[in-house]
């Protein structure tokens, strides 16, 4: 079945559509991404297909790599490392400016929607689009581009890693989501009530619990991985 497109440019529409797949991973982290299949999904032709990947690849959502085509660009302990690292150095101050600048109007359906995740964590989907929401805050109203943009595009790799991560505990989901739902909400209520000290400094302690969270669960799978292959091995024997 071919895939509705909604943007204006071609390109556009794959780019939007791709990238959506790849941060929801339904294109996975080292899943190949040959550009005559994805141009019979679709329903294009080649070559818009080369540029949506390729701007894929200037975010760092991709790897194009010689002789093999677009890859979806892995998840390691490093990258959770290197964007938490930037996004402990940035998130404070920003969370600090917008506390002066986001409206009570906006905020409020957030809390709200806080509000529902924390009654229903089950709802894997309506947590992460929050998520998204709560720290497109912290640059929405910046009026430096080349910051907005950086953040941004830190945004996208965060909720990718923990889409991935985090959506593959299981047996944990529902803690997580109820710990981070409180977090966020704390943290907008916070902006709510314009108090930027409270803001940075609620937002540094989510971005250090957030990475200790992330790396835990993902020492947890590449432990229960280990296991898993040694029991094989064993019964092979």
């Amino acid at each position: 079945m071919k895939k509705r497109l909604l943007f204006p440019t071609l390109w556009e529409q794959l780019f939007a559509s791709i990238k959506d797949a790849i941060l929801s991973n339904q294109y996975r982290p080292g899943e190949e991404l040959p550009i005559e299949k994805l141009a019979a999904e679709y329903g294009v032709s080649n070559t818009p297909v080369r540029e949506a990947l390729a701007r894929l690849a200037s975010v760092g959502l991709v790897n194009i790599i010689p002789n093999k085509g677009a890859v979806v660009a892995p998840i390691t302990e490093s990258d959770i490392q290197d964007v938490w690292e930037v996004r402990r150095l940035l998130e404070p101050y920003v969370a600090a400016l917008a506390a002066e600048r986001c409206s009570k109007e906006e905020l409020e359906p957030i809390m709200s929607e806080l509000q529902e995740v924390l009654a229903h964590p089950e709802d894997f989907a309506a947590y992460t689009r929050v998520s998204f929401e709560v720290h497109a805050l912290f640059y929405k109203h910046l009026s430096n581009r080349l910051l907005r943009e950086l953040l941004e595009k830190v945004n996208i790799h965060s909720i990718r890693i923990r889409s991935f991560v985090e959506g593959s505990a299981e047996s944990e989901r529902k803690e997580i989501v109820r710990q981070v739902a409180r977090e966020h909400l704390a943290i907008v209520e916070a902006l709510h009530r314009r108090d930027a000290k409270e803001a940075g400094r609620l937002i540094q302690e989510h971005l250090e619990a957030g990475e200790r969270r992330l790396l835990d669960v993902l020492h947890g799978r590449r432990e229960g991985t280990h296991q898993a292959e040694a029991i094989r091995a064993a019964a092979e024997k």
